[in-house]
């Protein structure tokens, strides 16, 4: 298996190669990471011309330069996985509110904020709760959706379970990080009519200005039966 590693500051360069909606990103500190490249597309000149890239191929998860015989690093553990079409920067085009002299394209960008909000959601490693989950009683769980993201698992309710891990507050199916908020409040009803027209998903998003979308009926009532038969697998 193969992966791209680039430094965030350079994530503009990705976009000749966004359609490629295999791909999924991660994001590591100011790094970010790329994976699920098919052999055509590791040595396409298009991915190849990228300034700043890294490629590597993975072994024994451990991650060696293209063509070296002596691993470089290892392959950090806890990324958080996504489609790269959802992972670079949002961008919505060419809204005109026709005042105050906006004719372009507006950024969508996540800030801090000072308004507290209570958790809805919470991510955390599969391996770092399974022995707590399954020791739980039923009723603890009663009022919980989950939905497995790669290595990861999204708890959604409340209350929520007192473990270690990102939390989210919820508003109108938009998950953000406690703590943050959107840039400009004004713009909510038209980025989630845009990213979310349907309102069948739930939209994820991260500080660095990234998304992740996910269907509502994959959301699913978290039981211990259904946990053991979903990680055990």
């Amino acid at each position: 298996m193969y992966y791209v590693e680039l430094e965030k500051s350079h994530l503009d360069y990705l976009a000749p190669i966004r359609h490629w909606d295999n791909l999924k990103l991660a994001f590591e500190g100011e790094r970010v990471f790329i994976k699920d490249f098919t052999a055509v597309q590791i040595n396409d000149t298009v991915l190849l011309q990228i300034p700043h890239i890294i490629v590597y191929e993975l072994k024994e998860q451990l991650l060696f330069r293209k063509d070296k015989l002596v691993p470089s690093k290892k392959l950090p553990t806890a990324l958080l996985w996504m489609p790269i079409l959802n992972a670079l920067p949002i961008d919505l085009p060419k809204y005109n509110m026709n005042y105050f002299g906006i004719h372009d394209k507006i950024d969508i960008k996540i800030v801090k904020s000072n308004v507290e909000q209570e958790a809805f959601g919470l991510i955390t490693k599969i391996e770092e709760i399974k022995e707590y989950i399954e020791a739980l009683p039923k009723v603890r769980l009663q009022n919980l959706k989950w939905i497995i993201i790669e290595d990861s698992i999204l708890f959604l309710g409340m209350p929520l379970l007192p473990i270690q891990g990102q939390t989210y507050w919820l508003k109108d199916n938009c998950l953000f990080p406690t703590g943050y908020a959107l840039e400009f409040e004004i713009l909510f009803p038209i980025i989630k009519k845009e990213l979310n027209p349907n309102n069948d998903s739930l939209l994820l998003f991260q500080n660095n200005n990234s998304y992740l979308s996910i269907p509502l009926s994959e959301c699913k009532p978290l039981t211990l039966s259904s946990f053991r038969l979903t990680v055990n697998e």
